[in-house]
């Protein structure tokens, strides 16, 4: 069984917005919205908004982590989660 990445990006906006630090997210994650009959839906333009600017600060901090690894990973995404939902309270 082959080992999938971590998905930094959905864990921290999944986190964001549960208000919680969730398990590990691993692999591909699609974000859907639902309607009012409980089907699956585009997202709506908030939404879709909060998790634009969620991933994109997390694209940042990777690559500023590439530059300069964390001393402790852990200590890393907590500050990267707390940012996100500072960001999002916020907005």
């Amino acid at each position: 069984m082959s080992e999938r990445s971590l998905n930094l990006g959905a864990w921290t906006l999944a986190s964001a917005w549960r208000g919680t630090a969730l398990y590990p997210l691993h692999g591909t994650i699609v974000v859907t919205g639902r309607d009012e009959d409980g089907e699956m839906a585009a997202l709506g333009s908030e939404i879709l908004r909060q998790a634009q600017l969620v991933l994109a600060m997390v694209a940042v901090a990777v690559q500023r982590w590439r530059e300069r690894p964390p001393v402790v990973n852990e200590v890393a995404a907590q500050g990267l989660l707390v940012c996100a939902v500072r960001e999002l309270a916020a907005s």
